[in-house]
């Protein structure tokens, strides 16, 4: 699989076991303690699923000849509520694990859908947010994002110039094997 690799520092992270609900607050303040910046936080809820095999994310995107199919049981769904900017971001998909790799659909559909919306900073937050909620709770490698082409008709190279701006990368349809409606991004945890 070719995934591109981001600049950024390793750091350890200890791995969690996956809890049913998290919350993160953080604030920063400058160096004299007067001036307060804009609080963020992100509560995160992750169930995990029986799958129901007929009409479940991996078949919208892989379809039932593939691999994931036959061998993936579970799915987990994974909804993240981000505050501290403009509007109050509640951010859903669905997600699965195979071979190291966590596979995500698109959170930016509906009301979330089109970047001119969103304010400055606030789909990179989302994303970052993202990165770190599959990289701290999975223990996963890489991270996969399904984009539904049927949902930025106008916009899709918008939507992957920017997940292409934050260090992902596009994926050969010949890797997985995804249905044609489907782009793929990828990136190195």
């Amino acid at each position: 699989m070719i995934i591109a690799s981001p600049a950024k520092k390793e750091i350890p992270i200890p791995l969690q076991p996956m809890a049913s609900v998290s919350s993160t607050t953080t604030s920063s303040h400058n160096s004299n303690n007067t001036k307060l910046n804009a609080q963020e936080a992100a509560v995160d809820l992750v169930t995990l699923n029986s799958r129901n095999g007929q009409s479940d994310f991996i078949v919208q995107v892989f379809g039932q000849t593939s691999v994931f199919h036959a061998q993936v049981d579970e799915t987990l769904n994974i909804k993240t509520v981000r505050t501290g900017f403009a509007e109050t971001r509640t951010l859903s998909c669905e997600a699965f694990i195979h071979n190291d790799t966590v596979f995500l659909s698109s959170p930016f559909v509906g009301q979330n859908a089109g970047l001119l919306n969103w304010a400055d900073g606030e789909f990179q937050s989302c994303i970052t947010h993202l990165i770190e909620l599959a990289e701290e709770k999975t223990g996963c490698s890489a991270l996969v994002v399904a984009i539904d082409r049927h949902d930025y008709k106008d916009t899709l190279s918008t939507v992957l110039r920017a997940f292409m701006y934050l260090g992902f990368e596009m994926i050969d349809p010949a890797i997985y094997g995804q249905e044609t409606g489907y782009v793929l991004v990828g990136y190195e945890l």
